[in-house]
C-alpha cells in the first residue's frame, strides 16, 4: 500500500551563516531518501518570502540504487517541472515512485522577478536489499573470560542495512558506542553464554535471515592456544567530522590475550579522545588528524596476532565567498573567488539565476573561481556556487548588480529649432572637422523627483558618459504649474535654487514648496568654459501631502558604522530590516559637524540591495554628521539616527630637496671658480635676450588675438551663485545698451511669489548660453543665439521704451 513519506524540515540558519542582506532564503531542509517502488513522497520547498512562482528541476541518474551517485549539477541534464503557486511561500511536489526513472536529484527554483534562488537538491533513490553471500557456520570453544566477536557479512543494500543477532530467539543488544556495530560482541564470556547464535539483516523496508550460525562453547578448562580471530575484523572504516567511530577488533586464546592499539606513522593514539574497550577502540569527535592506519595487536604466551584498519576521514563542504553582494559596471571584466573546503574535494558548480553558467560565452568557471569577460546586463541577479561531495551539498550566494552603460536614449539631442538653418559655405567645410573635435557639453538627464516631506522634494539627475568638458557646478530650477481647469496666477518664470551644487553631487533637496501643488523641475550645468546647457524638464510632479495617521511603509535603515577611507573620503555602512515594499535606493545626508543648522548635502545611492557607499571630495581631518533615508518615487522613509564619521589626516608634502652650496676648500683650483663665473654670466645674458624677443613677438600677435576674441560667443561666468557676463562684450538692443551685467538670483523664490518674484537682470540676453527644452510655446527659451537672428527675435523683446526696465524670468 502506498503512503506518503514527508521530508524533514529544519531552519536555514542552523546550516548556513545568513547575512543581513540575504532577504530570500530556503526555510525547508532538503534531504536524501531511499524508497521502494510503489511508495509516494512529497518534497516541500518553503521560502521565507513569497516568490512570484516556483519551478522544479529534475536531474535523472543512471544509478537509481546508489545514494552516493555523482551528479554534477552544472553538467547533468535536467527536466523542468512547472509548479506555479502564486501568493504562497511553499511548493509541494508529489513524486510517485513508480519505476527507476524517478531516481535522481530534485532542485527547487524560487523566482523573484529575474532574481532566482536555487535550492540544495533533494535526492531520491530506490531501496533494495541485495543477495547475501554464502557464509560458513562457525563452531568454537573458548576459555571463560575472553571477549567473543562474531560478524555476519551484510549484503549490498540501499539504504545501508544493519544486522540483528539472537540466541534462542532472544535479541542481543549491540554495545552502546554511538553507532550501530556490525558485529556481535560478548565481553568476558562465561559458561552460561554457550549456545547457538544466529543473525538476520534489514534495511527498514525489507528483512532477511542470513544462513550463518555460531556454535559457542565456553569452558574453564580450554586447551592453551595462541590468539586467533573468530571472524576477520573489518579492514576499512569511514568517519565524518565530529562523529564517533568504533574500530572492531577482538581475538580469543588461552591465556586470555592482551591487546595493544597504535597508529602507524605515529605510535601514540589521539590524546583524550580514544578509549580501548572490550571488542575494539573507540575514537570520539573525529577530526582530520584521525585519518590513517590503526593496528590492533593481541598477544599471549603462545604468540600474537595483529590486524590493520584504514580510517578514511570525510568532511562536509564549506564555502567562504567573503562578499555577499557586488556592484559591477556593464562592460567591465570581473573575477570572483570563493574559498572551498571539504573532504573528499567537493565538486563545484556555478549557477546564475537558477541555471548553470557553462553555456554562457561571457563566463568562464574554473573550480572555485568565475570570470566575467565582460559582464553584461543579463548577468545581474543571484550568483550561486554549489559545493558537493559524498557527505553533503552546500551553496553560497552573491548578489550581482550590473550598473548599465548610458545609451544614446539618455543623451538629449539639440532641438531642431535651435540649430543653424543656413547651410555652411563650401569654403568652410574643411574647417568643420577641427571644430567638432572640441570637447562637447553633455546635458544632464531629465531629472527624477521624489517626495521627502509635504513641502520638500529631492531632485535627482545624472550626466551620461560625460567625456567632454569638466563641470564647474549644477543649478536646479523649478516652477509651479496650474491644476487642471485652474487659472494660472503663479509666477510664470523659473525659480532658481541659490546653492551651487558640486560636480560630484547628483541630487538636491528643495524645500518650502506648497503641498498638493504641481511643479516641474530642470537642471542646468555650467562647464569649465563658462558655457552652460539645460536638461529636459521633469514630468509634472504632484507634491501630494500624506495623512499623519498613515504609517510610512518604507524601512528606516540604520547606519552601523562610518569608516575612514582617506583624507577626503569616508565609507558609510548600513543595515535594513526585512521589508516587502519596493524601494529605489537611499539618500545619504551629510554635513560638517561644526556647521549645525546648515543644509545637508544629499547623495543618491541607487538600488535596494546596496549596503555601503563611499563619500568623496570631503575636507581633511573633519568630522561629519551622516544620516540615511530609503526612498522610492512616491516618498522617502524617516531619517535614521545620526552617525558621525571623520576623514583622515592630509598627506604630508614631501620635503623640498635643496641643492647644497658647494664648499670651496682652501686647496681648490682658482681656474674652476673663474670658469663658473663666466658660465653664469653667459646664462644671464641669454635669458635677457630671450625675454626681449618674446615680448616683441607677443606685441605683434596681439591685434589678431583681439580680433578673434570679438568673434567668440559670450559665456556665462560662474561667480558664487551668480552668472556673470563679461563687460567687454555688452550688446545692444534696438540701439540702446541693456542695463546690468550679471544674473542675480533671489533666495527663497516661493516664499511669496507675488511680492518677491525671482528676477534675473540680463544685460546681454542675446549672448546667454543657458539652453532649455521648452514645455510649451509660452516658455522662455534661453540659448546662445549670436549667430541666429531668428532666435534672437524669439528670445528678446526689443523695445526702445522698455530697454531700461525689461526683466526676464529664468
Amino acid at each position: 500500500k502506498a503512503f506518503n513519506v514527508h521530508t524533514k524540515v529544519a531552519t536555514f540558519q542552523k546550516r548556513h551563516k545568513s547575512s543581513f542582506s540575504d532577504f530570500e532564503y530556503l526555510v525547508s531542509q532538503p534531504v536524501s531518501m531511499s524508497l521502494p517502488i510503489g511508495y509516494d513522497t512529497s518534497l516541500l520547498c518553503e521560502m521565507n518570502i513569497v516568490p512570484d512562482k516556483f519551478e522544479w528541476k529534475f536531474y535523472p541518474t543512471d544509478e537509481p540504487y546508489n545514494k552516493a551517485a555523482n551528479i554534477i549539477l552544472s553538467k547533468a541534464s535536467y527536466r523542468l517541472i512547472h509548479e506555479f503557486r502564486p501568493n504562497k511561500k511553499k511548493s509541494e511536489l508529489l513524486v510517485p515512485v513508480k519505476d527507476e526513472l524517478v531516481a535522481g536529484d530534485y532542485q527547487c527554483l524560487a523566482y523573484y522577478g529575474a532574481f532566482v534562488v536555487a535550492s540544495v537538491p533533494w535526492r531520491i533513490t530506490l531501496a533494495r536489499l541485495g543477495q547475501s553471500h554464502p557464509q560458513k557456520s562457525v563452531s568454537v570453544t573458548v576459555q571463560a573470560g575472553n571477549t567473543v566477536s562474531w560478524r555476519c557479512d551484510v549484503p549490498e543494500s540501499n539504504p545501508l542495512a544493519y544486522v540483528d543477532y539472537t540466541k534462542d530467539d532472544k535479541y542481543i543488544s549491540p554495545p552502546d558506542v554511538g553507532n550501530r556495530v556490525k558485529s556481535m560482541i560478548l565481553p568476558h564470556v562465561n559458561v552460561s553464554e554457550s549456545g547457538v547464535y544466529k543473525c538476520s539483516t534489514t534495511n527498514t523496508f525489507e528483512k532477511r535471515n542470513l544462513d550463518s550460525t555460531l556454535k559457542l562453547e565456553v569452558t574453564h578448562h580450554a586447551h592453551e592456544k595462541a590468539p586467533f580471530f573468530i571472524s576477520q575484523p573489518v579492514s576499512e572504516h569511514t568517519a565524518t567530522k565530529g562523529s564517533t567511530l568504533f574500530l572492531e577488533c577482538s581475538a580469543v586464546g588461552k591465556p586470555i590475550p592482551k591487546v595493544v592499539w597504535y597508529k602507524k606513522s605515529q605510535s601514540q593514539l589521539p590524546a583524550h579522545r580514544t578509549e580501548v574497550i572490550a571488542g575494539g577502540l573507540l575514537i570520539k569527535n573525529i577530526s582530520s588528524r584521525d585519518d590513517g592506519v590503526y593496528v590492533c595487536n593481541h598477544t599471549n604466551s603462545h604468540g600474537s596476532i595483529f590486524h590493520e584498519i584504514m580510517v578514511k576521514y570525510r568532511e562536509e563542504p564549506s564555502l567562504d565567498c567573503s562578499i555577499n553582494a557586488t556592484d559591477i559596471n556593464q562592460g567591465e571584466n570581473r573575477d570572483l573567488e570563493c574559498e572551498v573546503r571539504g573532504t573528499p574535494e567537493p565538486e563545484i558548480s556555478w549557477f546564475l539565476n537558477g541555471f548553470s553558467v557553462l553555456n554562457d560565452s561571457r563566463i568562464e568557471a574554473i573550480g572555485n573561481k568565475i570570470y566575467f569577460r565582460p559582464i553584461e546586463k543579463r548577468h545581474a541577479g543571484n550568483l550561486q556556487i554549489f559545493a558537493r561531495n559524498i557527505v553533503q551539498t552546500v551553496y553560497s550566494s552573491i548578489r550581482i548588480r550590473v550598473i548599465p552603460l548610458p545609451t544614446s536614449i539618455d543623451e538629449i539631442p539639440t532641438p531642431l529649432h535651435n540649430r543653424p538653418r543656413h547651410k555652411p559655405k563650401k569654403s568652410r567645410v574643411t574647417k568643420r572637422p577641427s571644430r567638432q573635435r572640441a570637447p562637447k557639453m553633455i546635458p544632464p538627464s531629465k531629472p527624477v523627483v521624489s517626495r521627502v516631506k509635504d513641502d520638500t522634494v529631492v531632485v535627482r539627475w545624472n550626466i551620461s558618459n560625460n567625456n567632454g568638458l569638466s563641470i564647474l557646478f549644477f543649478k536646479v530650477q523649478y516652477k509651479e504649474i496650474p491644476f487642471a481647469n485652474q487659472t494660472y496666477t503663479s509666477n510664470k518664470g523659473w525659480n532658481t535654487a541659490n546653492t551651487d551644487i558640486a560636480p560630484n553631487i547628483n541630487a538636491y533637496e528643495i524645500s518650502d514648496l506648497k503641498p498638493d501643488h504641481f511643479y516641474k523641475f530642470r537642471v542646468a550645468v555650467v562647464y569649465s568654459n563658462n558655457d552652460s546647457i539645460m536638461s529636459q524638464m521633469s514630468k509634472k510632479f504632484h507634491l501630494r501631502s500624506i495623512d499623519f495617521d498613515k504609517k510610512n511603509p518604507l524601512p528606516v535603515c540604520l547606519i552601523t558604522h562610518v569608516e575612514t577611507i582617506s583624507h577626503s573620503s569616508i565609507k558609510v555602512y548600513w543595515n535594513c530590516p526585512p521589508f516587502n515594499v519596493t524601494i529605489d535606493g537611499f539618500y545619504i545626508h551629510y554635513l560638517i559637524a561644526t556647521r549645525a543648522g546648515d543644509d545637508y548635502v544629499v547623495v543618491t545611492v541607487e538600488g535596494s540591495d546596496v549596503r555601503s557607499y563611499v563619500i568623496n571630495y570631503l575636507h581633511p581631518e573633519t568630522s561629519y554628521d551622516v544620516k540615511l533615508q530609503s526612498f522610492n518615487q512616491k516618498l522617502a522613509s524617516e531619517l535614521s539616527p545620526m552617525m558621525k564619521g571623520r576623514t583622515g589626516v592630509s598627506p604630508v608634502n614631501p620635503p623640498t630637496t635643496t641643492t647644497p652650496t658647494p664648499i670651496i676648500t682652501k686647496g681648490a683650483n682658482i681656474y674652476v671658480i673663474i670658469a663658473g663665473g663666466v658660465v653664469g654670466f653667459a646664462l644671464v645674458v641669454t635669458g635677457v635676450i630671450l625675454l626681449f624677443v618674446c615680448r616683441k613677438w607677443q606685441r605683434n600677435k596681439l591685434p589678431d588675438t583681439q580680433d578673434k576674441s570679438n568673434s567668440i560667443p559670450n559665456h556665462i561666468q560662474a561667480d558664487a551663485s551668480d552668472y556673470m557676463v563679461e563687460s567687454k562684450t555688452l550688446s545692444k538692443a534696438n540701439g540702446c545698451t541693456l542695463p546690468g551685467n550679471k544674473i542675480t538670483i533671489t533666495s527663497n523664490p516661493l516664499a511669496d511669489t507675488e511680492k518677491n518674484p525671482t528676477v534675473i537682470e540680463m544685460r546681454n540676453l542675446a549672448n546667454n548660453n543657458v539652453r532649455q527644452q521648452p514645455d510649451s510655446p509660452s516658455d522662455t527659451t534661453l540659448t546662445n543665439t549670436s549667430k541666429d537672428k531668428h532666435k534672437r527675435r524669439n528670445n528678446i523683446r526689443e523695445s526702445r521704451e522698455d530697454c531700461s526696465t525689461d526683466s526676464n524670468y529664468v
